[in-house]
């Protein structure tokens, strides 16, 4: 069924690697044997491990925790297998749940740690690797191709399974679920069973004329939107996901009732439901350039492995669903030289493959300097929503730049103002009056520092001392006087005093409206306005659909609704 190739290809390794590690059992590690607990701070929360020991080996290692199952919980079930199968400690973090793996090897390392074991030793076991003959890529070709396992390409995969079509599924990552994870709203629709049954009354209509109130956007789309949006939730209600409307901030809003994000939870159910398919996924496999036959038809894309080995896969149909290009500065400077200095909240490798794939094949685009920024977004984190800023949308503390220089009038839309200072970066500087679960956890994790002084403070930040207590005196005097004399802040006028706080942000390129241009029947259209046959696209990558602005709940329904679209057109133009 799906991912049987790599079951089978991660099966021969442990297969080889358990014989490894039986070879060194018989060697005492561990000198004080039992079971033991350990808790480090993942993205999410907790990460607990208890592990049991023999003299000689770990025997077992459970895990609790928050973390997104499609990427931290998954990267930490491939670390128990490897753990396990090769009894060492020589493993890393896995690209993509950088934070959850850490969490994982701290609590493993105090787990073995209390229970007497060598450390040296375990450290410096080798990690067995497969002999397996078995090709990387027995399967390249299929009638659909989806490039990309987010939100859009999930949809796309499955939908074209459901409609007959063989699908090979490519995802340049090690995880699943892209930037759609990083939405934190619900999902727009209208006339869907599902809200039918909650009570609630939006017709296409309605959602037609809150969607067209975006300039730029295209009718065309926002229309084929708009009518398969209900279809779209009740498929995705038909996969187990229940949704409410609590927590909404519109009529046409529904939230999935889970915990976690809605966007994690539609993740989650697209991918249990993948299981009943024969979807042929290959993980960290980047998409170079498309492949068209002598008639100009997309018949395949080459593609490169994690280590540059280039295999090429063909089909009838190639979806493009790859999203934005947050972690392609360049292009992000190009389309936009005042972003130049902007970083992004995005988890998934998006440098905009998909986008420069297609403009190589004469693919127009539309939109593309339409970005939505965040202003407040960590580098390695992501964003800090503002409820869990310190006084949310108003700041109870101030921002300031790399000299140190108080420079705006804190609130939620600085982000001009802070890309306007050296090299885009600001400072947040708060008291523990501010602190909360989610800045503690920041700090538990090291993004947040302490100084019990201005000068301690200053150090661990990296900014100069002298420059900083000016800062903050002239600060504590305008408190005093009851006005911000530098830029007339009115509110949470606050002084800095006792231990004080602080974080380095940037501000984030959060969604991307342009892209692609895609025909009703989610096609890719040339800059003749005709659509390149073969190929299609859905979800961030294209453009037409948000016009110049994304309203909450329509970005996650974008890839959904347009992934799903997708997978049925490419299924039938294959299967012609």
């Amino acid at each position: 069924m799906r991912r049987k190739i790599l079951a089978a290809l991660l099966g021969a390794t442990l297969a080889v690697s358990v014989l490894s590690a039986s070879a060194l059992a018989e060697e005492a590690v561990f000198s004080n044997p039992g079971t033991y607990t350990a808790t480090e701070t993942g993205i999410n929360g907790d990460v607990t491990l208890t592990v049991t020991f023999s003299d000689s080996e770990i025997t077992d290692i459970q895990v609790e925790s928050s973390e997104t199952p499609t990427i931290g919980a998954a990267a930490m079930e491939t670390l128990t297998e490897t753990v396990l199968a090769n009894q060492s400690l020589a493993i890393g973090t896995v690209s993509g749940a950088t934070l959850s793996s850490t969490a994982y090897i701290a609590a493993l390392t105090s787990c073995v740690e209390q229970a007497g074991g060598d450390l040296e030793t375990l450290q410096n076991r080798e990690i067995a690797d497969s002999d397996s003959d078995e090709e990387a890529y027995p399967v390249t070709e299929a009638d659909v191709i989806v490039i990309g396992a987010g939100g859009a390409g999930l949809s796309a995969a499955k939908t074209a399974d459901e409609n007959g079509a063989s699908v090979i599924l490519i995802e340049k990552s090690s995880n699943i679920g892209g930037n759609t994870l990083c939405a934190t709203m619900g999902i727009n629709a209208a006339e869907s069973q599902v809200q039918t049954d909650l009570g609630v009354t939006v017709t296409v209509e309605e959602l037609i004329e809150a969607q067209m109130n975006n300039e730029d956007a295209i009718e065309e789309l926002v229309t084929t939107f708009a009518v398969n949006s209900g279809e779209t939730i009740d498929w995705l209600a038909s996969l187990g996901v229940e949704f409410t409307t609590e927590g909404g901030n519109s009529d046409f809003m529904l939230m999935a009732t889970a915990d976690g994000k809605t966007s994690t939870t539609l993740i989650n159910a697209l991918n249990n439901s993948l299981d009943s398919t024969d979807i042929t996924l290959y993980l960290n496999t980047a998409a170079t350039s498309l492949v068209t036959d002598e008639n100009g038809i997309v018949v395949g894309v080459v593609c490169e492995d994690a280590d540059g080995n280039e295999v090429t896969f063909t089909g009838s149909s190639i979806v493009l669903c790859t999203g934005g290009f947050g972690q392609n500065s360049e292009l992000l400077a190009e389309v936009r030289p005042d972003l130049a200095n902007a970083i992004t909240d995005e988890i998934a490798p998006t440098t905009g493959d998909g986008l420069l794939m297609a403009q190589e094949l004469g693919a127009n685009t539309v939109n593309l300097e339409d970005i939505q920024l965040f202003p407040h977004v960590i580098v390695g984190y992501g964003l800090l929503t503002p409820m869990n800023m310190p006084g949310g949308f108003n700041p109870d503390a101030i921002f300031v730049n790399e000299n140190a220089e108080h420079f705006v009038a804190e609130a939620f839309e600085v982000s001009d103002a802070i890309l306007e200072q050296p090299d885009g970066m600001a400072y947040c500087i708060f008291t523990e009056d501010n602190l909360n679960e989610t800045l503690e956890g920041l700090m538990e994790l090291g993004y947040i520092v302490s100084g019990e002084t201005v000068e301690e403070l200053a150090e661990k930040l990296g900014l100069d001392a002298e420059a900083l207590q000016a800062t903050i005196d002239q600060w504590n005097a305008d408190c005093e006087a009851g006005a911000d004399s530098q830029f007339g802040r009115e509110s949470n006028l606050n002084k800095l005093e006792g231990t004080l706080y602080g974080y380095n942000f940037g501000v984030g390129a959060h969604y991307f409206m342009g892209g692609i241009l895609i025909n009703e029947y989610t096609q890719v259209v040339d800059t003749n306005g005709d659509a390149i046959e073969g190929l299609y696209a859905a979800g961030e990558v294209t453009g037409g659909f948000h016009g110049n602005y994304r309203i909450d709940g329509s970005g996650t329904a974008d890839a959904f609704v347009f992934g799903r679209l997708a997978g049925k057109y490419a299924a039938a133009n294959a299967m012609e």
